[in-house]
């Protein structure tokens, strides 16, 4: 099968870009995705054709928590996004979707996965999981009522194996008169059939609702699919009135990889229902969304000539400062007793196979190098403190040898998730460090927390490191 006869290929984020919301407005489209604790939250990328994305803006730069789920939305000339986090849902808005955006705004509602919905006379309604609905007063910026559910989920056949009854992420479109409702369940992790995209319609959003007779719209059949787990999907047109669905699902064997991001196109039918093309793309009847590329699309390295955290991310709370740069390069302080301590400065890639690559300079004591990050307690990793050389396995020292350099060149390769370490003196002649390290275990299903790997850069135990660049190379 020749590859050009595709127009696109799925993944169309490769990394973990989970719980998909994505806008269109005139011939743009944007998008977010769940953060969790990194920071700061809710990066938003910009397409013009859904299938080649760039970083737009980091809209939530003041708020310290657990955010997940978004529902971004333009509505009356104004973007707002939408969110759950800490017990609760969030707003913030922006008449530029590039900023600046406001502080967050706590609508004190409970329920997770807000997903907005306004009609044409100004009345807005904000869908909740469960399939609860609250009223919005006219500015959207809280809550004007209690809310209550409008629709029973759809029970789940027992004979399919999923991982929980859990209805969440309701997200509303319109079209013809029809508000559809596709909603997640089956729970997002566990079995590989477990999560699925469901829909139901109404004509208004207290209903009453009816369930499309296609059920589900989406889901993986069998543990031997390729993508496992797909589902909080999210509907949206393009130019040539063409629809898709936007989701998220796993890899197998790269669940380590975090939740990557698919499409689909959507078929509707003539009875005013939709299903999806699953086959819509293979060879024979190549399709793509109408729009054309961009020029700077996403990129996983950085020189540090900009003060612009980008499409990094750091672990915790408000941990940007760090993100320092001089005539060198960037400077992090170190911090904590251990590399995953050290809030380390993260980036989410989903290549099979990849080498990181950077130059770093410890001070005054500082352990500093290249980490592959789930969270604290759980890395690997190569660390230099200017007398010796570390590689950690799942937060643990596996191997330390001595090395006086003043600075090194650090290498990570990964390698259909066996990840090894190089080092050299001057960034040409690499020697492995031949201790190397299977991730494919170190996934959600073992550890919790929705999380995936990460590759970056930390600083830890006090003192400061220099590094010149950051790299990741597919292979």
């Amino acid at each position: 099968m020749d590859p050009k006869t595709f127009a696109f290929t799925n993944p169309i984020l490769n990394g973990d870009y989970p719980d998909p919301a994505v806008c269109r407005v005139g011939a743009d489209f944007y998008l977010t995705t769940s953060t969790g604790h990194q920071y700061p939250g809710l990066t938003i990328y910009h397409s013009r054709n859904l299938i080649d994305w760039e970083f737009a803006v980091n809209p939530l730069t003041d708020f310290s928590g657990d955010v997940w789920a978004p529902d971004l939305v333009f509505y009356k000339g104004r973007f707002y996004l939408y969110f759950c986090a800490d017990g609760t849902n969030w707003v913030i808005y922006a008449d530029d979707v590039r900023g600046p955006w406001s502080r967050a705004i706590d609508l004190k509602v409970g329920h997770i996965d807000p997903g907005h919905y306004g009609d044409a006379d100004g009345n807005r309604w904000l869908f909740l999981s469960g399939c609860f609905v609250v009223p919005l007063t006219p500015d959207g910026l809280a809550v004007a009522g209690e809310p209550r559910q409008v629709l029973v989920p759809r029970p789940i056949p027992d004979e399919w194996d999923i991982e929980g009854d859990y209805s969440e992420s309701p997200k509303i479109t319109e079209r013809g008169g029809w508000l559809y409702m596709t909603y997640a369940d089956g729970g997002t992790s566990g079995p590989a059939t477990s999560h699925m995209v469901v829909s139901a319609r109404a004509r208004h959003p207290l209903g009453p609702w009816e369930f499309s007779p296609y059920f589900p719209i989406l889901r993986t059949e069998n543990k031997d699919a390729h993508w496992r787990s797909r589902g909080h999907g999210h509907l949206v047109d393009d130019t040539a009135g063409n629809w898709w669905i936007v989701y998220h699902s796993y890899e197998k064997g790269y669940l380590c990889h975090g939740r990557k991001l698919l499409l689909e196109r959507v078929i509707w039918t003539d009875d005013g229902w939709f299903h999806v093309d699953e086959h819509g793309n293979e060879e024979g009847n190549p399709v793509r969304p109408a729009g054309e590329g961009i020029a700077s699309p996403l990129r996983l390295e950085d020189d540090f000539k900009s003060s612009s955290c980008g499409i990094w991310k750091a672990w915790g709370d408000r941990e940007c400062v760090r993100y320092r740069t001089d005539a060198g390069g960037l400077v992090l302080e170190g911090l904590g007793k251990h590399p995953g301590e050290s809030r380390p400065l993260t980036m989410t890639c989903g290549y099979h196979s990849w080498h990181a690559d950077t130059v770093v300079t410890p001070e005054n004591g500082c352990e500093a190098g290249l980490i592959l990050f789930y969270d604290e307690g759980r890395f690997n990793g190569i660390g230099f403190d200017g007398e010796r050389l570390t590689v950690y396995r799942l937060g643990h020292p596996l191997t330390s040898r001595r090395s006086r350099a003043d600075k090194l060149y650090l290498r990570m390769r990964n390698h259909e998730n066996d990840v090894a370490f190089y080092v050299s003196e001057d960034g040409k002649e690499y020697k492995k460090i031949n201790f190397v390290i299977d991730t494919e275990s170190q996934n959600n299903n073992a550890y919790g927390g929705f999380r995936a790997l990460r590759p970056g850069l930390f600083a830890a135990k006090g003192g400061q490191a220099h590094f010149g660049f950051f790299r990741v190379t597919q292979d």
